[in-house]
């Protein structure tokens, strides 16, 4: 008589899932992509966010801001997107370096990964602006899609730079333990 694996494994461990891998890779790129949902309706349009943002500016920095106001808006929005969809293709890019480890055989994983991130978010960046497209207060733009790209691309260059500093720095080192000298007394 066989026993199973759900009898003989510890108390209180989860027993291992095939799809556990991918739930933790992809799991934060689908609440991300919830996110771009939920700022992607009338609600968060700029008539709507006018009134909170200028508030919370004015708390900030005082009545000073009324004279620019328009202009200081259309940035912040603008930095959100940049900011928001670089964000969006790091969360990607973590999904497909622990998805890509045998499916990135012919290309560095590095820039499989980077490449495939930049994809999705311009995908997505351009899925969201197709929605806003539809609505009433909102216009769909696709500048807005190439400036999320653009951040999206940013700042997976400067993860790109830092992975490439620490695999430099790494071997640099393996090289100083392998030149250190013994001394024998």
């Amino acid at each position: 008589m066989s026993s199973s694996s759900f009898v003989l494994r510890p108390y209180g461990q989860a027993p291992a899932s095939r799809w556990a891998p991918w739930v933790q890779a992809w799991l934060p790129v689908l609440l991300f992509a919830m996110v771009f949902a939920v700022e992607s309706t009338p609600y968060f349009g700029s008539d709507h966010t006018n009134v909170p943002l200028r508030r919370a500016a004015e708390a900030l920095f005082g009545s000073g801001v009324d004279a620019g106001w328009a202009g200081i808006h259309h940035l912040i929005r603008k930095t959100g997107h940049v900011v928001g969809y670089g964000m969006f293709a790091l969360v990607c890019f973590r999904g497909f370096w622990l998805v890509g480890r045998k499916l990135a055989a012919r290309f560095p994983r590095k820039l499989w990964a980077h490449g495939l991130a930049i994809l999705v978010t311009f995908l997505v960046a351009g899925a969201d602006e197709f929605h806003q497209s539809l609505l009433p207060n909102r216009a769909g733009q696709f500048s807005d899609v190439l400036l999320d790209t653009c951040g999206a691309a940013m700042l997976c260059l400067l993860l790109f730079l830092a992975m490439c500093v620490l695999d430099w720095r790494r071997g640099m080192q393996a090289k100083a333990v392998r030149r250190e000298p013994v001394y024998v007394e």
